[in-house]
């Protein structure tokens, strides 16, 4: 069987708005495991490189964590490295990371993305994307075989997932043994997704069926246990 190489961008856009100050422990150890979970995919999966993007938002910055690093050279997350305050300009931190990753994916030819946004709370501080320009870049990168989910808490989730044209939706209750679930469940959905990728991949197919298949495989619901 003939192995088909590809590189994976994780990229995880992560909401530190002041209201996120009660689950900032397990947001810091739910990252640092997904992160071993990717790490675990990239050993198992020699055909597939893995790179993370780790942006960490709010009203005053947004602060690259990880700066599309291969996943074996991320290094584990501390509490300094993240400190929940102010606002929520969330149409701007996921407007300015996918077109930063989609700048350098498109240099590399087989190449995918998984994009997973974590907030609590509605759009309220952005200034330089509209919810139109997002949704038209969501769009068109879906096109392109990316896969994006929505995972929020306190607020209608699966309506702001629906506008942002984002069908792959989490809520979760925002305590500590519900966050913690939350990223549980969030690594067994990103595992269940490497492994169809890795056959996808490794299957013997052109390049056009190859990306109807990964964008078959993007419209299932990536949370269905």
């Amino acid at each position: 069987m003939k192995t088909h190489q590809v590189t994976v961008y994780n990229v995880i856009i992560l909401d530190k708005s002041g209201s996120m100050s009660s689950i900032a422990r397990q947001a810091v150890d739910g990252v640092n495991e997904t992160i071993g979970s990717i790490k675990s995919a990239q050993e198992k999966n020699p055909e597939q490189q893995h790179l993370v993007t780790l942006v960490a938002f709010c009203g005053c910055e947004q602060k690259l964590i990880y700066d599309n690093v291969p996943v074996a050279e991320a290094r584990t997350l501390t509490d300094k490295d993240y400190r929940p305050c102010c606002m929520t300009p969330l149409y701007d931190a996921v407007g300015t990371t996918i077109t930063r990753v989609h700048a350098l994916k498109s240099q590399v030819p087989d190449s995918l993305a998984l994009v997973t946004i974590i907030t609590d709370g509605y759009e309220n501080a952005s200034t330089e994307f509209s919810l139109a320009a997002i949704k038209s870049l969501i769009d068109s990168y879906k096109e392109q075989g990316w896969q994006f989910t929505y995972i929020g808490a306190d607020h209608d989730v699966e309506q702001v997932a629906y506008s942002l044209h984002i069908e792959h939706s989490l809520q979760f209750d925002k305590t500590p043994r519900a966050t913690h679930a939350m990223f549980a469940k969030e690594r067994k959905a990103r595992h269940r997704w490497t492994e169809k990728l890795a056959k996808i991949m490794t299957a013997d197919m052109d390049e056009d069926e190859r990306m109807e298949n990964i964008k078959s495989a993007n419209q299932k619901d990536f949370f269905a246990d």
